[in-house]
């Protein structure tokens, strides 16, 4: 309702006593004439139930009241009025239909209260007005776009001799009971569901109370409306809401509110549930939830508004003027809008220690306050403003399940993160927006969490930042989302947090911080040189200690990732798992056999930065048989077989310098044929062919600390070609010792899959198409006991010495940077054996190898096996 319109009537109302007054053509004026009407109630262009200077008009059946105004004459009406009355009746159903214009500025009450303005009132009442609806009433008023409509009125009238001395303010007070509904349909401009007009007027409600306000015509509407009075500061309407609450507004226009406390002196509390639902199709209407201008809302209870269909300009809860608004909890849906704001000298908007979901943004002008405290649980998705003459905003939030989610640059005088989460949004864009955080007074973090975004890479990379015009204090953690960045050797740093003044605070990775090959660190620049000691900074490299003044081109060394060891590892186990050689099927020509093997391995090596250590053991076991053999002489044999493998790898690399870890894994089969020829397949000695070919499929994956895990898939062929001459050099009485020259060449086909990490990543690993070229000699003896011989027992030991080098080395390159196995190019090899032929149908034999190469590169293997004689 229009104030100065309300003003000006209710003056003039006090003051003349001329319309104030129920009219004489109420239909029921007396309870005993509505209990003779069974409480049912027809009337049209007239008052339905009207109670004038009655102290007790009470009722307590069920009430059924229908109006019709249907000329201009209705204005003013009311379906049941009470004036200087006690009225009081059962569960009421008011209907108030409007089907024409009514004259002039005037307004429909459904139910009106008044203390009239008589010259003197009636003892009996000792200043007390009051109306009391039962559980359950209803009371529905449909308009006609145009007339203001009022579903429960109380105007508190002031009362004054011969038009002088102070005002005299009755109790004037409205009672709606359990479940009650109030319905406005298409109402005109300032109409209100419950008003509490100026001190005395009061309304008090129960749980269930629905208040549905629904216009036609985008109409300013309200809700709940408490208004005070400009004249008389400490005089205002009270509403009190002792139950829980629901209020739905529909189509309202700008200025559309579902609780207004308007003016000093009005007052709106509520203690339980309070919801409120304003919605509308014009999109340049300034949508409010709870207003109070130079009023006060007052909620110990929780709190649900949502704003929607209206302008950026819209606001779930806010304070204007001097208003005062306090909360308890709240759950705020203004994705479009102002979740909260606070204009004026005087005016605060309060959000006490509570769980808030707020969904919109945060606004402080003209010296507007907000504070607001978010306990466990909360969420806030959206900015923190201030206008062009700021206010003063103070964010606490707490709770390891707390968060709020920054969605652009965003400015606040305080900010306290208690164990909760700041997370910047990571809307994407090509290229990045970074988006800055001012924290224009102090921030403090109890090991609170800022997640920002960043395009990892040098100094200038694009970031997200935080910065204090005041002073920091106590710990944060750090984490960042890599939006695409490929990761490179920073020299001071990338600047995350700017300290103004006293940087007492401290900061550090919550986590993993990586991009491509690199790992990333948040560093004081007090650690940095050439860095502003109060800020602190994203690092890729080993930071030496400080030098003042700094070396000028000092050697920055980058901090390589422990995955990159983890790649490299695979890689490696996969080039080699199922390769063999002929002494690993202990070769012995013999037809319609079957052989089996296992092999344990332990691999060491470093990277090529000398930053990575990685172990790896390895574990195979590989069978095939003969299927097919034939000779092209006398004493000559070919033997062609069939071989299946299955192998698994297992590795951890470390780096020191950033203390993180990765585990490697690999696992698989393998298929493949060989073939051997001798040149004498009875003695063994002179010139013998060794090949196989193999293909194998195997998963990769790699474990990094704090990161997910990743997996990816290893196929491809291998093969062999291996030749040896066995020489007699010593014949003895019970065994023969040999000399073998031999030579082997393995090719290694077995590629990996390109990945891309759960972080963007792009890793290639390398080391396929890798030769490897052995050159060794076998001193070797075959003997038997002296009980043993005649027997088919024989026994064999040897020693034998090998050189092997490999053209490529393992390795991984993580979004460009290639960082490779260190080490084996050029090996060399010990080994020793035995085997043993048991019986005519029994072989068996075991070895084991050592090689060492460079940068601490070694590699123990230990072989079983044995074959069995069809």
């Amino acid at each position: 309702m229009d104030n100065k319109k309300v003003l000006a009537i209710s003056t003039y109302l006090m003051l003349t006593g001329t319309v104030s007054a129920a009219p004489a053509t109420s239909t029921i004026e007396d309870p005993t004439e509505l209990a003779a009407s069974g409480g049912i109630v027809n009337v049209v262009n007239q008052f339905g139930i009207g109670a004038l200077n009655k102290d007790n008009f009470t009722y307590a059946g069920d009430v059924s009241v229908t109006q019709t105004l249907n000329t201009p004459s209705g204005a003013y009406s009311s379906g049941i009025s009470a004036f200087n009355s006690i009225m009081k009746l059962g569960k009421t159903q008011l209907e108030v239909n409007i089907t024409d214009a009514i004259a002039g500025s005037s307004y429909i009450s459904g139910v009106r209260l008044k203390n009239g303005s008589t010259s003197s009132l009636p003892a009996t009442l000792a200043q007390t007005v009051t109306a009391e609806l039962g559980a359950g009433s209803t009371i529905t008023i449909n308009g006609n776009n145009n007339t203001e409509l009022l579903g429960v009125n109380i105007e508190a009238g002031r009362y004054h001799i011969n038009g002088v001395g102070d005002p005299l303010i009755p109790e004037m007070t409205a009672y709606l009971n359990e479940n009650t509904t109030v319905t406005l349909n298409k109402a005109g401009n300032y109409s209100v569901g419950l008003h509490a007009y100026i001190s005395g007027a009061k309304i008090k409600t129960k749980d269930g109370l629905l208040v549905n306000v629904n216009t036609e015509n985008n109409s300013t509407v309200y809700g709940i409306r408490a208004q005070g009075l400009s004249e008389y500061p400490a005089l205002g309407g009270v509403v009190e809401l002792n139950g829980t609450t629901t209020i739905n507004m529909v189509n309202g226009g700008s200025g559309t509110a579902g609780i207004l406390a308007h003016l000093a002196g009005s007052l709106v509390t509520a203690s339980k549930q309070v919801t409120v639902n304003n919605t509308t199709t014009d999109s340049t209407a300034a949508l409010y939830g709870l207003f109070a201008s130079n009023g006060v809302i007052d909620f110990t209870g929780p709190t649900t508004v949502t704003i929607s269909g209206g302008s950026v300009n819209s606001s779930a809860v806010v304070a204007t003027s001097g208003g005062s608004i306090t909360l308890a909890g709240a759950t705020i849906n203004a994705a479009d809008a102002r979740a909260f704001y606070a204009s004026g000298q005087n005016s605060v908007l309060t959000g006490n220690a509570a769980q808030y979901t707020v969904t919109g943004n945060i606004l402080s002008s003209s010296d507007g306050a907000i504070d607001l405290s978010m306990t466990n649980g909360s969420t806030f998705t959206g900015q923190s403003l201030f206008g062009a003459t700021p206010g003063t905003t103070n964010l606490t939030i707490s709770g390891a399940n707390s968060i709020w989610n920054m969605t652009g640059d965003s400015t606040l005088t305080d900010l306290t993160l208690d164990g909760a989460t700041l997370k910047y949004s990571d809307i994407s864009g090509s290229p990045m927006v970074p988006k800055t955080l001012t924290v224009t007074g102090n921030y403090t973090g109890n090991n609170g969490t800022l997640v920002l975004n960043s395009v990892l890479g040098d100094d200038s990379s694009l970031t997200d930042k935080l910065v204090v015009n005041g002073d920091t204090a106590g710990h944060t953690n750090v984490a960042i989302n890599n939006l695409g960045g490929q990761g490179a050797q920073t020299i001071q740093g990338i600047e995350i947090v700017q300290v103004d003044g006293n940087s007492a605070g401290t900061f550090s990775n919550s986590g993993r911080i990586v991009a491509g090959a690199f790992d990333y660190s948040v560093r004081s620049g007090a650690s940095i040189a050439g860095a502003d000691a109060k800020n602190w900074y994203l690092v890729s490299d080993i930071t030496p200690p400080i030098v003042v003044p700094p070396t000028p081109g000092e050697d920055i060394t980058p901090v390589y990732r422990p995955e990159a060891g983890s790649y490299m590892a695979n890689m490696a186990a996969a080039s080699k798992l199922f390769n063999l050689r002929l002494e690993d099927r202990e070769g012995r020509a013999e037809n319609s056999s079957m052989w089996l093997r296992q092999q344990g391995n332990r691999t060491k090596f470093r990277d090529s930065s000398g930053q990575i250590k990685t172990a790896t053991n390895t574990y195979v076991i590989q069978g095939g048989g003969e299927v097919a053999q034939t000779q092209f002489s006398n004493t000559d044999r070919l033997g062609l077989g069939l071989m299946l493998g299955y192998g698994k790898s297992d590795s951890e690399s470390g780096n020191s310098h950033s203390g993180y870890n990765s585990k490697g894994k690999v696992d698989g089969y393998s298929g493949g044929v060989y073939a051997t020829w001798y040149q004498d397949a009875n003695t063994l000695n002179g010139l013998y062919v060794d090949s196989w070919v193999q293909y194998s499929m195997l998963n990769g994956e790699v474990d990094g600390d704090r990161l997910s895990g990743e997996s990816y898939d290893m196929n491809g062929f291998s093969a062999s070609v291996e030749s040896g001459y066995r020489m007699p050099v010593y014949q003895g009485e019970n065994g023969n010792v040999f000399v073998t020259p031999q030579a082997q060449i393995t090719w290694n086909g077995i590629k990996a899959d390109d990945h891309t990490e759960a972080n963007g990543t792009r890793v290639t690993s390398e080391g396929n198409n890798n030769v490897q070229t052995r050159l060794g000699v076998k001193l070797s003896r075959d003997g038997v006991n002296d009980i043993d011989k005649g027997s088919d027992k024989l026994f064999t030991v040897y020693t034998e010495v090998n050189w092997l080098h490999n053209t490529e080395q393992a390795g991984a390159t993580m979004d460009g940077v290639s960082i490779k196995q260190s080490g084996n190019t050029n090996v060399g090899e010990l080994k020793v054996g035995a085997e043993g032929r048991l019986n005519q149908h029994l072989n068996l034999w075991s070895n084991v190898a050592q090689q060492m190469g460079d940068n601490g590169y070694s590699d123990t293997a230990v072989t079983l096996g044995f074959k069995y004689k069809f």
